[in-house]
Parts: structure tokens; C-alpha cells; sequence
């Protein structure tokens, strides 16, 4: 099924002209694990050197307000994952709204960039905010750490598509998404090829 949720032929976000970008980490908590699998809080040099046993996973994603979404399981927040993601799906005569991480200062040459000063307790300023994203975030670990529990590196693209198009699809009606669901099962997706 999560197959058929994927989107044939992502179209580029930019009706809205306004997007909003973050990332997110998927991931249990430090406190849930094994004692050989946490990070060491007392002792770096004991485990790891503090860093976790199995890194979080990286969602990066971006929002029109009031539309359509797009996420990439990516191997970190780094500028390069960060800006190319961008361009990927919103024109260059954008506006995008994010966080003040230091992935985000490179859409500066190519988008009216705009951010919000988390470190400083102000989440919104007049139009500049990342609440939307941070609305989607919620929806999102909801589903996968109450329903799934945890999903594996090699499927979690596949729980993004799933989760994207539930979005991407919440102003249809139930006829409406039941027919678009049809549409997108026009091949059969054997188990070979899935788990492969």
C-alpha cells in the first residue's frame, strides 16, 4: 500500500510562494535503551565517546502553509542535503521560513530566507514561523511511535511516502481517495522486489 502512496511525479512546491523547512529525528529515546546501547552521560570515554550506539534518523521536509508537503530520509542536517532538498521542490522566487540552524544560511543567495530564534524562546514573528512543519512533526512521530513502534532505514522512505500523501490527500473525499488509491495500483509490487 505504501507504494502506491508515493508520489509518481512530485511537483515542485511554490503556489503558496511561502514554505517553511525544518528536519526532525526519528528515534527512541536515550532513556529506553539497553544500558550497552545508551550514550554515556557520566563518561564519554566509555561508551562511544557519548555518541548513541545507532544514530537517530534524519527527516528533513518542506511545507507549503495551507498545502502540500515533501520529506527525504537523508544521512544528516547538513547544508548540502539542506539547500539541495530545497531546490528540489520551490522555485527560486520563494520565500522559506526555517529554524536558525546553520544548514539553513546558504538558501540566503537564492530565496528570501527568513528565520525563527528558537534559542531565544520566539517562535513566531508576523509571518515568519515554522509552525506548520512543527504541526506536521507531531503527526508524523505520532504515527510511527504509536503504530509502527520503530521503522527500519531500509522501509522509513516508504512510511514518509505514506505519511505525505495522508497529508497531501486530507482535503479529499473518502470516494476521492479511494479512487486516486486505485489509480496508483497499477502494478503489482512483489515481496521479492520489497524486501530486496
Amino acid at each position: 500500500m505504501r507504494e502506491m502512496l508515493k508520489d509518481k511525479a512530485p511537483q515542485m512546491l511554490g503556489d503558496d510562494k511561502m514554505a517553511e523547512t525544518d528536519a526532525t529525528y526519528i528515534g527512541g529515546k536515550e532513556s529506553n535503551k539497553h544500558l550497552n546501547k545508551r550514550r554515556s552521560q557520566e563518561d564519554k570515554s566509555l561508551t562511544n565517546e557519548g555518541k548513541p550506539y545507532k544514530a537517530k534518523k534524519t527527516i528533513i521536509g518542506i511545507i507549503e502553509r495551507n498545502s502540500k508537503v515533501a520529506l527525504k530520509y537523508v544521512s544528516g542536517e547538513t547544508t548540502q542535503n539542506m539547500v539541495e532538498f530545497v531546490k528540489t521542490h520551490v522555485p527560486q522566487d520563494s520565500t522559506i521560513y526555517s529554524d536558525e540552524a546553520a544548514a539553513y544560511t546558504q538558501l540566503k543567495k537564492t530565496y528570501r530566507h527568513d528565520n525563527v530564534k528558537h534559542s531565544l524562546n520566539i517562535y513566531v514573528e508576523g509571518q515568519v514561523h515554522t509552525n506548520t512543519i512543527e504541526n506536521f512533526w507531531s503527526i508524523l512521530k505520532r504515527g510511527i511511535y504509536g503504530v509502527y513502534h520503530q521503522v527500519s532505514d531500509k522501509h522509513i522512505s516508504r512510511y514518509l511516502d505514506e505519511y505525505a500523501a495522508r497529508w497531501n490527500n486530507r482535503s479529499l473525499t473518502s470516494n476521492e481517495r479511494f479512487e486516486q488509491f486505485l489509480e496508483g495500483s497499477e502494478s503489482v509490487l512483489s515481496y521479492k522486489k520489497l524486501v530486496k
